[in-house]
């Protein structure tokens, strides 16, 4: 892996009109190597224009918007960035491991290394078997599986995924979440823009909350106290409690649900959730007496809309 900058993002007063309108207003942010960011706000909040400024779709109005110590949208940025867009898509007559073996020969990889990396990261994401279907014939989620599959044939140090788990149920949006964290964990930086709140708090590490353009807060997950306990409906809460015992974190049990409560210096939801995952228990519902993130966005979003009106 490459030496990358810390920050590995960094944004300053970034604007970008439109036809004179604003749809980014001086936003400022940074995020630091190996760590999951989340960009989270409704549709229109500037999330995807930020995020095209990055990758170099588009050129920024003013301010200042670097990728690994590279300006955005330069070759040096891009030869750092693997990018999901929120659509898409590609012609409808492309087989899966043509577009994948092509995507990572663009990338410089010699054609076998390619063939070798596709193969791995359609199984990866869930496309064992669809290789030589063509793209017309995927469904929904399947194309945004495969979003997130090119974006990783270079090897990236850098991801940025936009509303990654749109059209995926709910086993795959669980599945992705798990991978995006993986990925953290072997190095890479992630930035993620969703409005799904309650799946950014499962995987994030650090956010921004954007609206009209702005940025309202910016701050750790870490930092939102956790006041009602995580409750947690499982095929096992029996093993799920005995694991969370295990580890210092208080578990009640009702029925087939798990009362998780709060731990000092431990992200009790990610806790679960790795858990889960590592020992085949099978969840069906988690949710906090009302989401932290959730509440906590609600009460900035409408903080700012009453101080505006006023």
């Amino acid at each position: 892996m490459r030496a990358v900058q810390d920050p590995v993002i960094e944004v300053e007063n970034l604007y970008k009109y439109y036809d004179g309108f604003p749809a980014v207003r001086g936003i400022s942010f940074t995020v630091p190597r190996g760590t999951v960011f989340g960009l989270l706000g409704p549709n229109g909040a500037g999330k995807t224009t930020t995020i095209r400024v990055l990758v170099g779709l588009i050129k920024p109005s003013s301010g200042k918007a670097l990728v690994a110590g590279h300006p955005a949208g330069s070759l040096e940025a891009r030869s750092f960035i693997g990018y999901a867009p929120e659509r898409f898509a590609i012609a409808g007559g492309w087989r899966l491991l043509d577009f994948m073996v092509y995507t990572g020969i663009l990338y410089g990889l010699p054609r076998r290394i390619a063939e070798e990396r596709a193969l791995e990261l359609l199984e990866w994401v869930g496309l064992s078997g669809w290789e030589y279907e063509r793209f017309s014939e995927l469904s929904a989620g399947m194309k945004r599986r495969l979003g997130l599959a090119q974006a990783l044939i270079g090897d990236p140090e850098v991801l940025i995924l936009d509303e990654p788990t749109e059209h995926l149920d709910a086993l795959g949006r669980i599945e992705l979440l798990n991978k995006v964290r993986s990925l953290a964990e072997a190095g890479k930086t992630v930035l993620v823009s969703t409005h799904i709140l309650a799946e950014a708090e499962m995987v994030v590490e650090r956010f921004a909350i954007m609206h009209r353009g702005r940025i309202l807060y910016q701050g750790s997950i870490h930092d939102l106290a956790a006041s009602s306990p995580l409750v947690v409906e499982v095929d096992k809460p029996v093993l799920l409690q005995s694991l969370l015992r295990e580890r210092g974190v208080e578990a009640g049990l009702v029925g087939n649900r798990v009362l998780v409560g709060s731990a000092e210096g431990v992200d009790v939801e990610r806790l679960v959730l790795r858990l889960c995952l590592d020992h085949g228990v099978r969840v069906r519902r988690l949710e906090v007496g009302g989401s932290r993130l959730s509440d906590f966005f609600v009460k900035v979003v409408e903080g700012r809309d009453n101080g505006q009106a006023a």
